[in-house]
């Protein structure tokens, strides 16, 4: 936790709280208990606090998926945006950093972040420019695993991004790779579950569970989804940030076959990355 995700946090409920409750009681006691929990737990990985944060709202307004409605316009909006990236690959002449530049671009549909500009009503307006934008990390590198490993455990986010993520996936199964799909076991924000990316799509595509948690944390991880993450002989292709900030904890036993994808939303994630706040990252470690 740095001292910019503490208000960041708490923005963040506040979106929430609007989405769910009618009432402005019902919105102060649930910031209450949220700010209860925060002065108790004195620091933590920024996604896991959020968690906690989503544990208490879903608890008092009764539901169990308060994005539903944003992740269903979020799939439309980017089901509308498909065609602009499957013709932005088809001209590219590399074709692995176009897979990644669309990964990367995917990965600015996000809600409730502070700093972060995002409305799916103005994002087809940009959305060409994002694909376009300046990538930071060691993309040589980056192209290199991808081209090298044959299975690749791809680590998804968002709802929304994630029908760019599928239209990503298809093109490396039709490279040869065997790609393994990890979602949430549940609602959690806006992160796609396993049912919902199951259902979006014809293509046989191989989905588990990872958790019910924001990101990829060790000690919450599902069975099959652990016993992937830590094969030496897979490709871990990790989304967003919340998957960064729980997996940075434990990387360095991911070394020389991790990759991470994100857009860089907020200061803390861009500061220790090393980049400007808003940067696309495509970085190896």
């Amino acid at each position: 936790m740095a001292s910019n995700c503490y208000p960041c946090i708490l923005d963040r409920a506040k979106f929430e709280c609007d989405l769910v409750f009618s009432q402005e009681e019902e919105k102060k006691a649930a910031m209450e208990e949220l700010l209860d929990y925060m002065a108790c737990q004195k620091g933590g990985v920024p996604a896991l606090v959020g968690t906690e944060r989503e544990n208490i709202i879903k608890r008092r307004s009764g539901n169990p998926d308060p994005y539903q409605k944003l992740k269903e316009e979020s799939n439309r909006v980017a089901a509308d945006l498909l065609p602009l990236a499957e013709e932005f690959y088809e001209k590219a002449d590399d074709k692995i950093e176009a897979l990644i530049r669309i990964a990367a671009a995917a990965n600015s549909m996000e809600f409730g972040v502070k700093g972060h500009d995002y409305d799916n009503r103005t994002f087809a307006g940009v959305f060409l420019n994002t694909l376009r934008e300046k990538l930071h990390g060691n993309i040589g590198e980056v192209k290199r695993r991808l081209s090298n490993f044959s299975d690749i455990f791809y680590l998804t986010d968002n709802c929304g991004e994630v029908v760019f993520d599928l239209f990503v996936i298809g093109k490396l199964g039709r490279m040869g790779k065997r790609v393994v799909v990890g979602s949430k076991s549940e609602p959690v924000l806006n992160d796609v579950t396993v049912r919902e990316l199951s259902a979006m799509t014809d293509m046989e595509v191989e989905v588990i569970p990872t958790g019910n948690v924001v990101g990829t944390a060790r000690e919450h991880l599902e069975p099959e989804a652990c016993s992937l993450l830590f094969d030496p002989g897979w490709l871990i292709l990790s989304k967003g940030m919340g998957n960064f900030e729980t997996i940075s904890e434990f990387e360095g036993r991911l070394l020389g076959r991790l990759i991470y994808i994100m857009r860089a939303k907020c200061e803390p994630v861009a500061m220790v990355i090393g980049v400007p706040k808003g940067t696309l990252v495509a970085k190896s470690i």
